[in-house]
Parts: C-alpha cells; structure tokens; sequence
C-alpha cells in the first residue's frame, strides 16, 4: 500500500466504460433464456470461439504491438483463469451447490475485488472504504438472494464451495493483474491486449472441443440443434457474445482499468449483476420486487460513497 494517500480526480469516461462494460457481460445472463435449447457449454463455446476468431482478425489487422514470450503467457493465464476454468468451475459449483448457495458466493466478485485493489494500490484509507463496501455488498446480497431463492438447487458439498469459491479468487487475481499489466505496459493498447486474450482463448477452446464432443454432451446437443434449427440462433448469440460480452466488455474493462483505481472499478462490477437481472425482467416481463429495488439502490448509493471518498481524500490514512 502507498504510504500517503491523496484525492483522485474520477473522471467521468472511465466510469462509463466500466458501466458499458458490465452491461455488456450481462447478456450473458439473458443468452439461455432467449436460447433454452442450447446447453451452457454449448454457448460458452460457441462465444469463445467468435472472440477469438474475431481477435484474430483483429490483431492481425490493427494490432500494431510486440508482446514478449513472457506477455503471451500472461495472455494464456487469463484466458484460463478469466475465462474457461472460470466458467466450467462455476457450471460445476451450481450443480454441486446449488444456485441459491452460488449466487451469493459469485456475488462476492465486487467486494473481493476492490478490497483486493485497495490493499495493491492504497486508493482509500480502509475506514473511508468500508462504508461504501458495506453497502455494495448488502445491496447486492438483497438482490442475489430475491434472484437465487427460488432457484432450488443440489445439497451443498464442500467441493461444490470450494469450486464456487475458487472462481472468485480466480477473477480478483485476473482483475488486479490485468489492472497491473497495463499500466506497467503503456504502449499495450486496451484493445489489442484485448485480442491477444482472445487468441490465447482460442487456442484453448479449439483444444478443449474435442473433449467436449467426447465427454460433454456436445456429441447430443449440437445434433439436436441442427435438427431443431436452433443452431442459427445459438451462432447468432454466441457471436454477440463473443464480440460484445468478451472482446468488447475486455476492451473497454482494460480502459477502465487504467484509469480507474481497482478499489472503484470492482465496486462497479454490481452493474453486471443490475444490468443482468434488469436484462431477465425484459425476458420474463415482470417487475422487480421492492427486495431488488432496495438492493439495487444500495448498491448504487454504496459506489456513490466511494467516489465522493476518492475525490474528498487527503493525506490521512
């Protein structure tokens, strides 16, 4: 941590690249219900795909960068630990835990993330910073437990914890030294470190299909969506996904990452779980209940907080 810690002037670009950011990761909360067909390992490869075949194209078109053999392995662990282990521990934790226990522990992410931010960077004196935490964290357990309480779910195991668990230390990892990555490499662009993750990514998803084919339940789903025609939608979102969720959520999280401390920018990833729920209540066409609207603002209120704290901050700790 620094040792003295000053004002920080939020500007108001960052902060609405975090929000687009966390809007854009929420669709994948909406994919499933709009594609019931398809099984979650179907999407999930179908939008790795699109992002890295889309982040081929791209770096190899615009991406006027040199990355070092250290770099690329940088870029191979993130999409590992960021992206499919991630993922496929999470589907394990949820079936192994249940939704209602896996909700909340995912809804940690915010909290995990900027405490872990602060303790790196020392953007807030801790008693500055817990208030705001406070009432992120409650606002979003109200609206995680509105969302996960009806969802049923197995008998909770220990290994089924720790696989909930283990995503979310995976992810506070992947934020903070992402953060780290690009401000220690400033003539990496946003966009083309970006891509770079996306061609790691796809390296791996080509090398994992197979598995899939052979030990998922690839080898039945994806015949039943040709038969059913499902597949066009399945293409259509995964690349959606891919492009939007992936490549240009990871683009503009890497902007708000230099710019932002990593104490806010994790506070701001309530968004996702707000833009999410607001994405199924379009689907399912129904309100959200007063527990959701009183998480919602508490969370809101909670990042407010914390901005004022970070632009009213002097040299006291």
């Amino acid at each position: 941590m620094t040792d003295s810690i000053r004002a920080i002037h939020v500007a108001p670009a960052p902060l609405v690249a975090m929000i687009a950011t966390t809007s854009l990761w929420a669709l994948a909360f909406i994919v499933p219900v709009i594609v019931p067909g398809a099984s979650s390992l179907d999407i999930t490869f179908g939008r790795y795909f699109a992002y890295g075949i889309g982040s081929l194209i791209l770096l190899w078109r615009f991406g006027r960068v040199h990355l070092s053999c250290g770099d690329w392995v940088l870029a191979a662990s993130f999409a590992i630990f960021g992206n499919l282990l991630y993922y496929a521990l999470l589907v394990l934790g949820i079936r192994l835990a249940g939704a209602g226990l896996a909700v909340p522990i995912i809804g940690l992410l915010p909290v995990t993330v900027a405490l872990a931010g602060n303790w790196r960077e020392g953007a807030l004196p801790w008693k500055k910073l817990a208030p705001p935490l406070i009432a992120v964290f409650i606002g979003l357990m109200l609206v995680n437990i509105a969302r996960g309480r009806d969802a049923g779910g197995a008998h909770a195991s220990l290994l089924g914890i720790l696989c909930l668990v283990a995503p979310v230390i995976m992810w506070t990892w992947y934020a903070i030294a992402n953060a780290a990555f690009l401000k220690r490499r400033a003539d990496v662009g946003a966009t083309a470190w970006a891509s770079a993750i996306g061609v790691a990514t796809l390296a791996l998803t080509l090398a994992l299909f197979p598995l899939h084919l052979i030990f998922g339940d690839g080898a039945h789903s994806i015949p039943h969506l040709f038969a059913t025609g499902e597949v066009i939608a399945v293409a259509f979102w995964s690349t959606v996904l891919g492009l939007g969720a992936s490549w240009g959520a990871a683009a503009l999280f890497n902007i708000a990452s230099t710019r932002l401390p990593v104490t806010l920018a994790g506070q701001l990833i309530v968004f996702e779980t707000i833009f999410g729920v607001f994405y199924v209540f379009l689907a399912e066409g129904r309100r959200p209940s007063l527990v959701e609207l009183a998480g919602f603002t508490l969370s809101i209120l909670g990042i407010w907080l914390s901005i004022r704290a970070l632009q009213h901050t002097r040299n006291d700790r």
